[in-house]
């Protein structure tokens, strides 16, 4: 009874590859955020010369791209840093994650547990933590890019 319709699911499926609706998956291509992709590029290129690039504001409607185009040319830089020898890092923060970015103080143990430092829930003053993180990126030998996705969800709960 059951084999039927297990059989039936298995072999016809509507979709080609599901994987593509998952929140993490990238393609290979883009497609109609070429324009965007080069300026986002331009703007984080200097970090290739170990320069700090200038400051990246994304904004737009929901679904348009920003977080796929961003990411796209954050792990492209990566791999050119990489091969290239190049001491860069980069730490990818969703603001919009409750468990993250309902504090200020979240954010920063969040920043602080991806530089390696393990933070407790609660307990400590914000700017002990944030005094924490400058130290670490000042000590490091690197150069730091945080993308911090849907910071205005982070604005809007925390003021």
């Amino acid at each position: 009874m059951l084999d039927e319709i297990f059989d039936n699911f298995s072999k016809n499926s509507i979709f080609k590859n599901k994987r593509t609706l998952q929140a993490n998956y990238t393609p290979e291509v883009i497609r109609h955020r070429e324009s965007e992709i080069k300026q986002i590029a331009s703007i984080l290129a200097p970090s290739l010369r170990l320069e700090k690039p200038s400051n990246l504001f994304l904004y737009g409607v929901t679904g348009t791209g920003k977080t796929l185009s961003v990411k796209y040319v954050v792990s492209q830089l990566l791999e050119k840093a990489k091969t290239g020898g190049f001491n860069l890092r980069i730490i990818y923060i969703n603001c919009k994650l409750k468990k993250v970015a309902d504090t200020e103080y979240r954010i920063l143990a969040e920043l602080l547990s991806a530089l390696g430092k393990k933070v407790p829930e609660t307990g400590l003053p914000t700017d002990s933590l944030y005094k924490q993180f400058i130290e670490i990126v000042n000590e490091e030998d690197q150069l730091l890019i945080l993308v911090l996705d849907e910071i205005d969800q982070a604005v809007d709960k925390i003021g």
